[in-house]
């Protein structure tokens, strides 16, 4: 790799602002790793960004495929940063389970950085996407599957954009030696965080 080159993996990044941010951090001359849903949107992702590292695959609703993500991430050493952009919107109308019996959007948005976080080797830099309407969000751990309230999507993301920073400081709490950030892409740079560290 050259001097002063960083590994860079961004999830949710076949599209959108995942992608957007890939773009960007590749014209810095970084390497990046992209990830996509299925084998689809990672033949779309290697379209869009042909000189990308890698696309590592899985649906990360799915806690099999999480764990999956996770394997096919170490297989390619550690990362450099580690950028948890994956999430699914506030706009859903009602409340659907994965698989595993867990809500969908706290699945994606909360549980899947979470068990990447462990599961992954653990690299310089982590950062989690949240959303200014994290400032909405309750911190009330009564309901965070949403069995009993009623069902509001724009609360459940604000909710789990809410426990998106939580989840930030606390690993900045626990590894010291890990610069770990959460932010909201509405209000920082294109590349949503300072420049990548560089190796040397």
């Amino acid at each position: 790799m050259p001097t002063g080159m960083a590994r860079v993996l961004i999830t949710g990044s076949s599209e959108g602002l995942g992608l957007l941010a890939a773009e960007i951090i590749h014209q810095e001359g970084h390497a990046v790793t992209l990830h996509a849903r299925n084998e689809a949107r990672a033949a779309d992702a290697r379209a869009a960004l042909p000189d990308c590292e890698a696309v590592v695959v899985g649906d990360v609703s799915r806690l099999a495929d999480v764990r999956a993500v996770a394997r096919q991430a170490n297989a390619l050493g550690t990362f450099d940063a580690v950028i948890h952009n994956v999430g699914i919107g506030y706009q859903e109308r009602r409340r659907r389970e994965t698989p595993d019996g867990v809500e969908q959007v706290f699945a994606v948005n909360v549980l899947a950085p979470y068990v990447l976080t462990a599961l992954m080797h653990r690299p310089r830099r982590l950062v989690y996407l949240s959303s200014g309407m994290h400032r909405g969000g309750t911190p009330d751990l009564a309901d965070p599957q949403w069995t009993a309230r009623r069902w509001n999507g724009a609360q459940a993301y604000s909710d789990s954009k809410l426990w998106d920073v939580v989840l930030a400081f606390a690993i900045a709490r626990r590894w010291s030696d890990v610069l770990s950030n959460a932010l909201e892409p509405a209000g920082c740079p294109p590349a949503w965080a300072a420049p990548m560290p560089r190796t040397t």
